[in-house]
Formats: C-alpha cells, sequence, structure tokens
C-alpha cells in the first residue's frame, strides 16, 4: 500500500458554450509541480445526443484546439459516450468517478500534465465539467 499525505485541494472547471466543435481538446485542469490525485469531478448541460471525454496530456505537451489524434501523447482516462449530455443540472450534477464513466477513484496526474476535455458532437447547450483532487505533498 502507497502512502501519500496530502497538501492543497485543487478544484478547475470549464464551460464548452454552444457550438463548440466536435473531438477538439479544451483545458479543465493542469497539475503544478506536485502531482495531484484527481478525486472529485461532475458535468453537466449539453443535449441528450452529445458527450463529453476526459484527456491527460503529458507535461508541458497541451495545445489547444487540436483532435485527440493530434495531440502528442493523449490518453483517454474516460470511456467514449458515457458522459452524454442532457443528464445534470448545474443543482443535480452528473458523477463522473466510477465505474459507470470508466473514470476510476485513482487517477494521478503528473506534475505539469493536464486533463482535457472533448466533446463527440458539436454541442447546441453549454456543457461544463468540474474536477478536485489533492496535491501530493512531500
Amino acid at each position: 500500500m502507497i502512502s501519500v499525505k496530502l497538501g492543497r485541494y485543487l478544484i478547475a472547471s470549464t464551460t464548452l458554450k454552444a457550438g463548440t466543435g466536435a473531438e477538439v481538446l479544451f483545458r479543465v485542469f493542469t497539475a503544478g509541480e506536485k502531482p495531484v490525485w484527481l478525486m472529485n469531478a461532475h458535468y453537466y448541460g449539453g443535449d441528450i445526443s452529445e458527450g463529453m471525454q476526459l484527456f491527460v496530456i503529458p507535461p508541458n505537451a497541451f495545445v489547444g484546439g487540436l483532435k485527440p489524434s493530434d495531440q502528442k501523447g493523449a490518453i483517454a482516462i474516460t470511456n467514449a459516450g458515457v458522459m452524454s449530455g442532457g443528464k445534470g443540472t448545474i443543482e443535480a450534477p452528473s458523477t463522473i468517478l466510477g465505474a459507470e464513466t470508466g473514470l476510476n477513484a485513482i487517477q494521478v496526474i503528473p506534475p505539469f500534465a493536464s486533463i482535457a476535455c472533448s466533446l463527440n458532437a458539436s454541442n447546441t447547450a453549454a456543457m461544463t465539467v468540474t474536477l478536485g483532487g489533492f496535491e501530493f505533498d512531500a
């Protein structure tokens, strides 16, 4: 078993406005000098036919506006299509952690790495994703 002292709790969020293009990466979160244990995540908005997927991007490699296949080192951390639009609201968002979405509770984000999101279709309604986690403390 790994023993880790937890430091600051960090929260980051991004909203993709209606009309955002499909299969384009948008930054949600970037770790600092310490790894981050992603522990909480939710999303809301969009239309029922729209979906979102999360990717981890290697340290110092994020280039906004690229397709996941064009972003060097992009690795999907949620399954395609499970973050469906129309499921949650700002008052009752849908969770991302757990077997339903494929994002397990042990996602460690390396120092300076980013989490980005991508839509499977151009959205007709805004979609928001929020991530939270603890920095590792030495």
